[in-house]
């Protein structure tokens, strides 16, 4: 664990060339976060991907400011409601994929597990079902049976997704590269 906290924080700091690279990745992210299944309680994209990306790159202090700066953008290009609990989410959401994620050389898939399980239960089922209660004035009783469904079958995906994509040897090289 001491090692994963050490390689955590020491960042980097951002050269043009990553500004373009995380410009980008928050550009697709956008695009995938209109695909997929929307509901007003659920939300399942595949821009969790990008996330795991981003992770890799550059660790869970860039991870949160970028997935906080992309909530807030994202909103407002989307013409929604802004509600700043979502912001918080999305940074605690970026610091723990980025704290168990950055610089995992070996790709190891505990790493993987315990960052989904740790998004999924706290921010996803804890956090994200205490905004929607507290800004749309119901009671968490209506949505959390919905919500943990969701969870039970989308972590599991979203695990195996990040295991397959991981383990491509394109991504392997680019992150490798990326790092030296």
């Amino acid at each position: 664990m001491n090692s994963i906290m050490k390689n955590s924080f020491n960042h980097h700091h951002l050269k043009v060339s990553d500004l373009t690279v995380i410009a980008i990745m928050m550009a697709l992210s956008f695009v995938l976060g209109k695909i997929g299944f929307h509901s007003t309680y659920l939300v399942i994209t595949p821009a969790f991907i990008v996330t795991g990306i981003l992770a890799y790159l550059y660790g869970p202090i860039w991870l949160s400011v970028i997935l906080g700066i992309s909530d807030i953008l994202f909103t407002f290009i989307g013409g929604e409601l802004y509600i700043p609990g979502f912001t918080v989410s999305a940074v605690i959401s970026g610091f723990i994929y980025g704290l168990l994620l950055y610089r995992d050389d070996k790709f190891r898939v505990s790493r993987i597990i315990i960052a989904q399980v740790l998004v999924s239960l706290f921010v996803h089922l804890f956090l994200n079902t205490l905004w929607l209660t507290l800004y749309n004035g119901i009671d968490w009783h209506v949505i959390i049976v919905s919500r943990i469904i969701k969870e039970a079958i989308v972590a599991p995906i979203q695990i195996l997704v990040f295991v397959f994509i991981f383990k491509l040897p394109i991504i392997q090289k680019i992150i490798k590269e990326h790092w030296n």
